[in-house]
């Protein structure tokens, strides 16, 4: 039996095309499956009527299918990487006018299996590159990258983050009229509806973007950094669980954000924990289900994509201090826990990304307004 046939369009919500099998016996109609990552997310009988195909010479023509994924809309970046097949077939039908992305690297890949590559289908930092030991080195040799923060981006390619210790000049303690009392907790601050969360955003670029941190952050964004997200944890509870920067909220590139992690309360012996996964930015991507660990999860009642990874792993996890004069950066892959053991101490989280990508929401809802504080390295607060 032959079989011939072509995926002819392939959307966030289906796929659309023909299969045909020709050979001796009576003519057989396919059963026709897509799969992500080796999970079912659709499956449709070919059996639908194409005057073009009987045309063709294709028998009556009955060999069209249109199928809807289970599980739509399915993200976007994802969309190369949907295999469109006959049940119980390895041979993955073609696409006409489409270059699958994953076809495209794994040729690459097949050729010169020594080349980089990210960890990620979605792209990211070069931070995160199977080769960035390697990039690193060649960066710091020819003067792109200065010698002196070579040190921690060496920690953030092994280990997924970097602690600078004393990076702060001064504890953010609540003097000098600086008050905590009233700022949002556990989720993004807003400005335009509560004083205190103006009044923290207005300072967050010059904690955030000390001099150590600035050069370090632009050294793995290769660009200048815009902060988009602000959340202040406060109290025993801290952060709800297990999760990583880029699955935060919907990014345009969601490997490609930094996270920035500072001590804020009331006193200068304060302290927040970090719970960190031991080499989680080096795991997979997707669960057994298909899932990726970069997107958010719209199933709010079962774990986070990350913490099922580590787990198949039989990952460990380490316990990093963050002092009142430190800050932790964390890469786009690393799953991480931050608590808050005292009672008038909080954690002030920063998603920064690189100044050529724009937040969705604000391309979308430019009407809602945005809130900036410019730094004066040129890199900015806009929330």
């Amino acid at each position: 039996m032959t079989i011939r046939g072509s995926v002819d369009s392939i959307s966030a919500e289906g796929a659309s095309g023909w299969a045909f099998a020709s050979g001796t016996g009576p003519a057989r109609t396919l059963v026709i499956q897509a799969l992500l990552d080796g999970r079912v997310i659709g499956e449709t009988v070919a059996d639908q009527h194409r005057s073009d195909l009987a045309e063709a010479g294709l028998g009556d023509g009955r060999c069209g299918f249109t199928m809807a994924f289970y599980d739509a809309p399915i993200e976007r970046q994802l969309l190369p990487f949907i295999s469109i097949r006959p049940r119980g077939g390895d041979v993955e039908l073609p696409r006409t006018g489409l270059t699958g992305v994953g076809e495209y690297f794994g040729a690459i890949h097949a050729r010169y299996p020594g080349a980089g590559r990210q960890r990620s289908v979605l792209g990211g930092l070069w931070t995160d590159r199977t080769d960035a030991a390697r990039l690193l080195a060649g960066r710091v040799a020819i003067g792109s990258t200065p010698a002196g923060i070579r040190e921690p981006l060496q920690r953030i390619i092994g280990d997924g983050y970097a602690v600078l210790r004393g990076a702060i000049d001064q504890p953010i303690t609540g003097e000098g009229g600086f008050t905590l009392d009233g700022v949002t907790c556990n989720g993004p601050l807003a400005p335009h509806s509560a004083p205190a969360d103006r009044q923290m955003l207005e300072i967050t670029p010059s904690i955030v973007f000390q001099p150590p941190a600035l050069a370090l952050i632009q050294a793995m964004l290769d660009d200048t950094p815009v902060a988009h997200r602000v959340v202040f944890a406060r109290g025993d509870g801290g952060t709800a669980g297990f999760s990583q920067a880029s699955s935060a909220e919907r990014l345009p590139s969601p490997a490609e954000t930094v996270l920035v992690v500072a001590c804020v309360g009331g006193v200068r012996s304060g302290h927040v924990l970090a719970d960190i996964v031991a080499g989680s930015h080096e795991l997979p991507e997707f669960t057994g289900d298909g899932r990726s660990r970069w997107l958010p999860d719209p199933v709010s009642n079962r774990p986070h994509p990350a913490l099922e990874i580590a787990r198949r792993f039989d990952a460990s996890v380490r316990t990093v201090e963050v002092g009142p004069l430190d800050l932790l950066i964390l890469g786009p892959g690393t799953v991480h826990r931050l608590r808050t053991p005292q009672e008038h101490t909080g954690a002030l989280q920063v998603w920064c990304l690189p100044s050529r990508i724009s937040p969705s929401r604000i391309l979308e809802c430019p009407e809602a307004g945005t809130f900036v504080v410019p730094h004066r390295s040129g890199a900015m607060l806009a929330v």
